[in-house]
């Protein structure tokens, strides 16, 4: 079997157990992956640890939530990369925990 990561930055190894995890209702146990913790740095870093919803807004506030645009549970081919290949659209979002998701 090849580790080789999908378009979307996960292994399909991965993917598989991540499909398991949404199928027996755990997707939560997803955000101790230390592939994670990796690519919500990422997208911290990126964002420069301000909530993008508030700075859209002229608004500063510090960031301490990164946000899956499309739903783990709807894309998880998209839960380990901050743009959409596709589309080339973010595809995780620095937030403030005021900000609503």
């Amino acid at each position: 079997m090849t580790m080789e990561n999908l378009p979307g930055g996960i292994s399909a190894l991965r993917l598989r157990q991540l499909q398991a995890l949404i199928a027996a209702g755990t997707a939560s146990r997803f955000y101790d992956w230390p592939e994670w913790a990796r690519v919500r740095s990422a997208a911290l870093r990126i964002d420069r640890w301000e909530c993008q919803a508030c700075k859209s807004v002229r608004r500063y506030r510090k960031a301490e939530l990164v946000h899956h645009v499309k739903h783990l549970t709807e894309r998880p081919d998209l839960a380990l990369s901050v743009f959409d290949p596709a589309t080339g659209e973010r595809q995780l979002v620095s937030l403030c925990r005021a900000c609503p998701e």
